[in-house]
């Protein structure tokens, strides 16, 4: 059975705080990992920076990086 991980009350890690995010708008758990996926993927692209510290510009790095290396 595919169960949804506890998260602490008040959620202090960028991903348990997108995790609270994405159940607070009453996502399904499918969606949140999917959402979950592909911010941890943006994250190590960047070697481990923290999105908020990121611009438009690592946004546009990252999908061109999809698009030419990764079809």
């Amino acid at each position: 059975m595919d169960v949804p991980p506890s998260l602490p009350a008040a959620p202090s890690r960028f991903i348990d705080r997108l995790r609270m995010f994405i159940r607070s708008r009453n996502m399904a758990y499918a969606t949140e990992k999917t959402y979950v996926h592909w911010v941890l993927r943006y994250i190590r692209f960047h070697g481990r920076k923290h999105p908020q510290t990121l611009s438009a510009s690592h946004v546009d790095a990252f999908l061109s990086h999809l698009a030419v290396h990764k079809h």
